[in-house]
């Protein structure tokens, strides 16, 4: 399950906010009523003392627990707090997409589902105290929206754990040099299938037979795939590089994927010996492309964030390879 599938369809988004305004709602009422008796039942015995006179029946069971209703007033704006949080982080939940909407998600569960409980919790200590009944206590829809809050919240939950473990791998994937098109095949299945957004490479050994390797590894109809850059040096810009690059650029172009390859710098090159291949979410270790199937070697995760920010840093200091090369003639 891609980490967006809430902005795909945003009923869960909704659902939540909506359970977590009444909440809110549920917490403004009980402020209102408990303050009402509060007022009343501190204005008896104001009067009553006063005029020496004894409070009425009616009132009396009132005004032997003011001290408990004026707990509970603070008790229900405590809940409205619950219920406001509650109504922000699913709001935010609703309107901010990004391509790393996961790791919100990885915040919003537990600190929903937390203030979710905590607030059952004091409903249910305020419906077993309350000395006169609080209607929108004892409420239905209250009860049936914190459990529903907390159920699609326990459904985000497993969906992105679906989701990653899907992505994960398990373990090292080992390229055995004695098996090359058993090689693609689990490269493709285990990594290149399940990469979206904006795919990164980094390999300075990159050339003709590493964009042969590539356009086997890429699914051309997996339309989370935006666009893939390539940084590579211009030691390894063969002959036949020109007329394959902008082939496979048209080709790409036409299935919606935008195919760019950049010059490193000299420098940038002969310094940077790690290879790897990054896109929204992952970044793997990996040989060269062009004996990516071949090669006896350990494919393994790396740090995201960290190849992230050395692939901008390499990616401004590159030069487009279609300033360094004018189209070659078919």
């Amino acid at each position: 399950m891609d980490p967006s599938y809430v902005y795909e369809d945003k009923t869960i988004a909704i659902l939540l906010l909506a359970f977590s305004i009444v909440l809110l709602a549920n917490g403004i009422f009980a402020i209102e009523q408990f303050s009402v008796q509060y007022g009343v039942g501190a204005g008896a015995l104001l009067e009553s003392s006063a005029y020496n006179i004894s409070v009425i029946p009616i009132l009396s069971t009132i005004t032997s627990q003011i001290q408990t209703t004026y707990q509970m007033v603070l008790e229900s704006v405590f809940m409205a707090g619950i219920g406001f949080i509650m109504s922000l982080m699913a709001f935010y939940l609703l309107t901010h997409k990004n391509s790393r909407y996961g790791s919100y998600i990885r915040r919003h569960v537990p600190v929903h589902i937390m203030l979710a409980i905590v607030y059952l919790s004091m409903l249910v200590i305020m419906r077993s105290t309350a000395v006169v009944r609080i209607s929108s206590l004892d409420s239905y829809l209250t009860y049936i929206s914190i459990f529903l809050a907390i159920a699609f919240d326990i459904y985000l939950e497993y969906g992105l754990r679906k989701y990653e473990s899907s992505r994960k791998l398990s373990g090292n994937i080992s390229i055995n040099p004695l098996t090359p098109f058993g090689n693609i095949i689990q490269l493709k299945n285990t990594i290149f299938e399940k990469l979206q957004g904006e795919v990164g490479i980094v390999d300075k050994h990159f050339n003709s037979t590493a964009l042969y390797n590539l356009y086997r590894l890429i699914p051309t109809d997996n339309p989370k795939i935006k666009s893939i850059k390539v940084l590579t040096s211009e030691s390894m810009l063969d002959s036949r590089f020109g007329q394959n690059y902008y082939d496979f650029k048209e080709e790409f172009k036409n299935t919606g994927i935008n195919f760019e390859v950049k010059v490193m710098t000299e420098a940038d090159a002969t310094a940077q010996h790690e290879r790897f291949i990054l896109d929204d979410n992952c970044s793997y270790k990996i040989p060269p492309f062009n004996i990516i199937n071949k090669k006896s070697e350990h494919i393994t995760r790396i740090n995201t964030k960290d190849s992230r920010s050395r692939f901008e840093y390499l990616y401004q200091n590159s030069v487009k390879f279609e300033n360094l090369n004018s189209r070659p003639k078919p």
